[in-house]
């Protein structure tokens, strides 16, 4: 198998963190968990978290909690590993219990009911000591409820992720086997849309030397990992890093990720922050409304004695204007007039158009939340019945319109049809990969919501040409419109909770209508 086809093949089957609602790996666009969808952990062997010596100021006490110290921490309908996941507790953040007793269960060795529902097992994954400075370490990287960026993010370029801040000679020695910093071997056509948004600039130190990393030592356990073990795993070429801290040391800036590995920021390529977001509609403004598509400014036009001219003026990159609907101008290149400046238009090769309604689709209810994704144009609208609330773009599936009979994930298409949210993810890491991904991975995506597993419409940090296919299969959007639909949409995600999916107590989920045209 060809490097191109091998690397296209796993972006076309890896969409996000895939929740556990079916059976077999996790797959999808770019990028799903690392362990199968099943939620059944019983046969896992529970093991003991190494402890340190050195204790971290204590978390201001609320009442008991049980936090996740690794992934894949479930929130159970009953006390018992069966049926479906309710949710998740994420690595680093801990869950109020309704009690501090355990309950009677099956599968583990004690069992706990979370607040607002649901019961957790308390095993190797787990702890009820928030003082514990592993958990106290984790909790300092993790991501915090609402966040636009949780993360700062950069493109890897094949480097080491320590379990904490080498020598210099150890350094020397354990990167031998990459290229010199700083050089990169460029990949495919297939990567593209995901080094659009990569700065040439060095990743400088904004942060002091945490804690459990002073003086180059690692102050806490490793979790699952062997904490004596100085390389832990290597970050792929093309894989997304998230970094939670940059500090220096011994001459050298280093990241601190979300799991507590340590990568040297010489080995990977800071991503910009997008700050492309859609429109807040209301009673000024409404559709509809014509986007600028391209990335650069583009003109506004009059009609000067028959003829279309520049007027001087410009629609800013991914800009948009609010338009009368009426076509002007012959042929399949209509020019878009503006509602607010009579005799200034957008040319229709540059733009997309977001619609308003005329109909609901069937099994919306009049005054139900539902959203509207269209593949063609890459507008994607949020209504209430038939009033439109929010208006964006979003990237579908570089593969084009699905085609009858075509696998969606193989071909790269965006999956058409109504939909249900199935389950929603404040954060993970995608990847197609079974057990801890090795190939390529996206780190700590945000604001994760599955339409039909695979198919996710999930942020994309890393790009911005919204409206351009670009995806594997997924619906992708900016990180503000990402969150602002992971906001609204149903059903919420509790105060604590890493991930939800809909009913058995979490009520129904908000539909979604996926169209070609």
């Amino acid at each position: 198998m060809s490097q191109r086809f091998l690397a296209l093949s796993l972006l076309c089957t890896a969409c996000s963190a895939t929740p556990p609602l079916m059976e077999g790996r996790q797959s999808g666009d770019e990028l799903g968990h690392d362990e199968p969808n099943d939620v059944d952990v019983a046969t896992v062997e529970t093991r003991g978290m190494a402890k340190a010596k050195t204790q971290p100021i204590a978390q201001k006490d609320d009442g008991p909690r049980i936090a996740a110290i690794e992934s894949h921490v479930w929130i159970m309908p009953k006390p018992a590993h069966e049926g479906l996941a309710l949710g998740n507790v994420r690595l680093g953040t801990s869950v109020r219990l309704r009690g501090a007793t355990p309950v009677p269960g099956n599968g583990c060795r004690a069992w706990y009911a979370v607040e607002p529902r649901g019961y957790v097992c308390h095993n190797f994954r787990t702890t009820l000591d928030l003082k514990d400075p592993y958990f106290r370490a984790l909790a300092e990287v993790a991501p915090k409820r609402g966040e636009l960026f949780p993360y700062s993010y950069a493109y890897a370029r094949d480097a080491p992720m320590y379990s904490r801040v080498p020598t210099q000679s150890e350094w020397e020695k354990e990167e031998r086997r990459f290229k010199p910093a700083g050089t990169y071997a460029e990949l495919g056509d297939w990567a593209k849309g995901h080094e659009e948004l990569i700065e040439n600039t060095p990743i400088e130190a904004t942060d002091p030397v945490p804690w459990f990393f002073a003086d180059g030592k690692r102050h806490i356990g490793g979790g699952v990992r062997d904490p004596k073990r100085l390389l832990w795993k290597v970050i792929p070429n093309g894989s997304m890093l998230a970094y939670a801290r940059a500090f220096e040391m011994h001459g050298r800036v280093w990241l601190v990720t979300s799991d507590l590995t340590v990568v040297p920021a010489d080995r990977v390529q800071k991503i910009r922050r997008s700050k492309f977001r859609g429109v807040d509609l209301n009673d000024k403004v409404t559709l509809p409304i014509a986007w600028n598509r391209r990335l650069e400014p583009r003109p506004l036009y009059r009609k000067v004695d028959g003829a279309w001219v520049d007027s001087g003026e410009r629609v800013s990159g991914k800009g948009w204007r609010m338009i009368t609907g009426e076509k002007s101008g012959a042929g399949s290149d209509p020019y878009w007039e503006l509602r607010d400046r009579p005799g200034l238009f957008m040319k229709g090769k540059d733009t997309t158009v977001s619609w308003p309604r005329k109909e609901l689709p069937p099994a919306i209810a009049p005054d139900e939340k539902w959203m509207e994704a269209r593949i063609t144009p890459g507008t994607l609208t949020a209504f209430v019945g038939l009033k439109p609330v929010y208006a964006t773009l979003f990237s579908p599936g570089k593969g084009g319109h699905p085609v009858p009979g075509h696998d969606h994930t193989k071909y790269a298409t965006t999956q058409t049809g109504f939909f249900r949210l199935e389950w929603k993810e404040r954060t993970a890491t995608m990847s197609n990969e079974k057990g801890e991904p090795k190939i390529l991975w996206f780190s700590d995506v945000p604001h994760i919501q599955y339409i039909k597993a695979p198919l996710a419409m999930h942020v994309a940090y890393w790009h911005e040409d919204f409206s351009t296919p670009k995806s594997a299969e997924c619906v992708n959007l900016s990180p503000s419109d990402g969150r602002w639909m992971f906001d609204w949409t149903d059903p919420p995600l509790p105060a604590d909770w890493g991930a939800i999916g809909p009913g058995r107590g979490a009520g129904k989920s908000t539909a979604i209508v996926i169209y070609g045209l």
